[in-house]
C-alpha cells in the first residue's frame, strides 16, 4: 500500500475521531469516575469496536446496513437509553462512593461498556462507510489494503481516547469534592446522549 495514502488516511481518521462525541465523553466520563485503570480499558472496548466496523465494512455487511435506516435508528437508540441509564447512576450516587478503585467495576464490564457504544453509535460506522473506500486503490491487493487499513484505524483509535482518559485523570485531581465528580460524570454521560440523539441516520 502507498504510504502517502497510509498518511492521509491516518490524518483524516484521527481527525475524525478527535472531534468531541459520544466515545469521547464516556472515555471521560469513566476515567474521571474509576481512575487510571479506564485510561487503557475503555480505548480497549473502543479499538475493538474500531476493528468490528472494518470487518463490517471490508466484508461488504456495511452496504447491506447502510439501506436499512432502521437498523441504524435502532442502533443509535440503544446508545442514547445506555448514557441516560448511566447518567441517572451517577446523578443518584452518593458522594462517599466515588473512590478511584480498580474493584468497584471489573475491567470486562468496562470494556464491554466501552465496545458497545462505540458499535451502537451509527457516526463511528457510517464515518468508516465513507471514509475507508477512499484510499482503496486498484492498483493493490485489497486483501492487503484492508487489514493495513484496519489495523491503523484500531491504533488510531487506542491513542485518540486514551488521551482524552488521560486528560481526565489529570482533571480529576483537581476536582474539590467526589460529588463534583459526580456531577461532572453525570453531565458527560447526559451530553453524549443528547448529541447521539441528535445525530441523524
Amino acid at each position: 500500500m502507498d504510504l502517502a495514502i497510509l498518511f492521509l488516511f491516518i490524518l483524516t481518521f484521527g481527525s475524525i475521531l478527535v472531534l468531541p462525541g459520544p466515545n469521547s465523553a464516556f472515555a471521560v466520563g469513566q476515567s474521571l469516575k474509576f481512575g487510571v485503570i479506564s485510561s487503557l480499558v475503555v480505548p480497549l472496548g473502543f479499538m475493538s469496536a474500531t476493528g468490528l466496523h472494518a470487518i463490517f465494512i471490508f466484508s461488504g455487511i456495511g452496504l447491506i446496513i447502510q439501506e436499512y435506516s432502521l437498523a441504524l435508528s435502532i442502533l443509535k437508540w440503544l446508545g442514547v437509553l445506555y448514557l441516560l441509564w448511566l447518567a441517572y447512576k451517577s446523578f443518584i450516587s452518593k458522594p462517599l462512593t466515588i473512590v478511584v478503585s480498580p474493584k468497584e467495576i471489573s475491567k470486562l464490564k468496562m470494556y464491554f461498556s466501552a465496545m458497545f457504544l462505540s458499535l451502537t453509535n451509527p457516526k463511528g460506522l457510517l464515518a468508516s462507510l465513507i471514509v475507508y473506500p477512499l484510499f482503496l486503490s486498484a492498483e493493490y491487493v485489497y486483501t492487503e489494503q484492508a487489514v493495513i487499513l484496519s489495523f491503523s484505524a484500531m491504533a488510531i483509535s487506542f491513542s485518540v481516547y486514551s488521551l482524552y482518559s488521560l486528560a481526565a485523570l489529570a482533571l480529576k485531581n483537581r476536582l474539590a469534592s467526589s460529588k463534583l465528580t459526580n456531577q461532572i460524570v453525570g453531565s458527560m454521560y447526559l451530553g453524549a446522549a443528547s448529541v447521539l440523539a441528535a445525530k441523524s441516520t
